[in-house]
């Protein structure tokens, strides 16, 4: 007989409802891995019966709160591994810490070994600059490096630029190669630019490429497990990472609940245009999988990002230049993309992050279920959707079209966008709460790496709108704790076709949960901020128990995953 699990004593916020009111529970029984159900600790315990004749497991919370494990439902897992593997730029203060941070990788890997990591903007230095070559030069002259940004832009050192064969005068057939006066590259990589270093970082024949995608998809995951995500929506996935988590989930080796949304048109901003033809040729839906591998939607792009100045804006950045949108797909054919991933059965996500991307986006959508009513896995979705115009709310509203969001670019980026537009812009920046007042599903994710992979970032800046800096984005905008904890997790299942098994604290459900050391959901928004995942639960078992979390766990319910080299877990 399997044995009943009992956790009690806890603060349980199940994200059936975002309404205050309909909160109170305190514990949840578990059987295998599923939740049986809610309650009381009272009404837990006597359902669990006497330990010594159903054999129930009991396990104290200690006032705990409790939330449905994290469904991060745009999270680039390959970059969460750079972060994880290389050099983590986040939070970094200065660029002397970050040469800091390069040497400290160059001693560790030794001579000739890429140096690679991602996660800075300029704003986050006290130097208000961008790195350079020669900054990189002076942390490891015998190493190539290559550090990526939030968006768009990379920067390596002399010794990466030479093996790529950039030097003076240098132009690029895709991107930009940023010259000096003299005409001497400053080390500065835009767009698809990058994709002259990012071809030789890795010389690897196709045995030991596939061999590296696994290996760095069961680090990250893992790693993630700590933070209190239990499942991932992989948006834009090529062939080869297809093939890595197929693979691994035949292995039986995903360490999470991992969704895919197989590359479309306009992808990249580094390769440039690709698609993969073969998931719709084979006439695989969006949904098909199991509990630990699914298909999502179809992921595609149209512009850039507001910091770089590449999103598709209507109106000119405040210095009165245009946007330098990345060619990432003809838009003439657009609308054709979009029919035809409608047609056969797929949702679409496209990131649009300037308000005229979004409406050329959804105007699409529109005319493609004029053609095709929608089905249930329609899930078409706008990826960002900074500056929706009334027309974009209202035909979302009424079609369903969802928004995936990630308001942690508030805090790691937002300092740097009144370089880009009007102050004034900033109150209506991602306005969450006019998505949800008009009635459109809001998903809350990371998007590592143009994001910190920790959820609780995007939950605090989705509540606060403050910067890392204390730049003010107005409270017009802002959510409940409540209503972004649902948007991540109940609202992240449905975007990954898991809402039938996870997302919430429901009898049925799978048992997947965070444990979090302190109440987010009643306090400041700063305790979101400052918070700590005591435990993971994942299936049923305790996939993560952070040390000193003071919970007692009986061996039986343990199934922790431990990686070394994550000092903030």
């Amino acid at each position: 007989m399997t044995r009943p699990v009992a956790l009690v004593n806890g603060k349980v916020f199940t994200a059936v409802s975002s309404d205050p009111n309909a909160s109170g529970a305190q514990a949840i029984l578990l059987k295998e891995n599923r939740i049986l159900s809610v309650g009381t600790s009272e009404e837990i315990t006597k359902r669990a019966g006497r330990p010594e004749e159903t054999g129930a497991l009991v396990v104290d919370l200690r006032g705990k709160t409790v939330v449905p494990g994290f469904v991060d439902s745009h999270n680039h897992v390959l970059s969460a591994a750079t972060l994880l593997e290389g050099v983590d730029c986040f939070g970094l203060e200065s660029i002397e810490e970050l040469k800091e941070a390069v040497r400290k990788k160059a001693e560790e890997l030794g001579p000739g070994e890429w140096v690679v990591g991602a996660g800075w903007i300029e704003s986050q230095f006290v130097e208000g600059r961008m790195p350079n070559r020669k900054d990189l030069d002076e942390a490891a002259p015998k190493n190539p490096v290559y550090l990526s940004r939030l968006f768009g832009v990379g920067v390596v050192n002399s010794l990466a630029l030479k093996l790529a064969g950039i030097g003076r005068g240098f132009v690029p057939k895709s991107g930009r190669v940023d010259l000096d006066p003299d005409g001497e590259p400053t080390g500065v990589l835009r767009e698809g630019a990058q994709g002259l270093v990012r071809k030789i970082a890795r010389p690897e024949g196709p045995g030991e490429a596939a061999a590296r995608m696994e290996r760095m998809i069961v680090h990250a995951l893992t790693v993630l497990l700590r933070y209190g995500t239990t499942s991932v929506l992989d948006p834009g996935v090529n062939a080869p990472l297809m093939a890595a988590y197929t693979s691994l989930w035949a292995q039986r080796r995903l360490p999470m609940r991992v969704s895919a949304m197989p590359a479309w048109h306009g992808i990249s901003v580094i390769s440039g245009e690709y698609q993969i033809y073969p998931a719709i040729e084979a006439g695989l839906q969006p949904g098909i999988g199991d509990e630990w591998f699914k298909f999502g939607n179809l992921k595609m792009a149209i512009d850039g990002g507001l910091g770089s100045k590449t999103a598709l804006m209507r109106d000119a950045f405040i210095d009165g230049t245009r946007p330098t949108v990345p060619i990432r797909l003809d838009f003439n054919m657009l609308g054709s993309y979009i029919r035809e991933a409608n047609e056969k059965g797929w949702g679409v996500g496209i990131h649009c992050c300037g308000d005229l991307a979004q409406d050329l986006a959804v105007s699409h959508m529109v005319d493609a279920f004029k053609l095709k009513k929608p089905t249930p896995n329609h899930r078409h979705h706008i990826v960002h959707g900074y500056f929706p115009t009334e027309y974009a709310l209202k035909a979302m509203a009424d079609l369903d079209i969802g928004v995936s969001t990630q308001p942690g670019f508030i805090y790691v980026e937002g300092d740097i966008y009144p370089e880009a537009v009007d102050r004034s812009l900033l109150y209506r920046f991602k306005p969450l709460r006019t998505y949800l007042d008009r009635g459109i599903r809001v998903y809350i994710n990371t998007d590592v790496s143009s994001g910190p992979y920790d959820p609780l970032v995007a939950l605090y800046a989705a509540v606060a709108r403050k910067t890392v800096r204390g730049l003010d984005f107005g409270q017009d905008e802002a959510l409940t704790p409540r209503e972004a904890v649902v948007c991540f997790s109940r609202n992240g299942a449905h975007l990954a076709y898991r809402e039938k098994e996870v997302g919430t604290i429901e009898a049925g459900k799978l048992a997947d949960l965070a444990v979090l050391d302190r109440d987010i959901l009643d306090g400041d928004a700063g305790d979101i901020l400052s918070a700590k995942v005591e435990a993971t639960v994942l299936d049923g078992k305790f996939a993560y128990l952070r040390e000193g979390s003071g919970l007692s766990v009986p061996a039986e319910l343990q199934d922790i995953r431990v990686l070394p080299g994550d000092p903030r877990a």
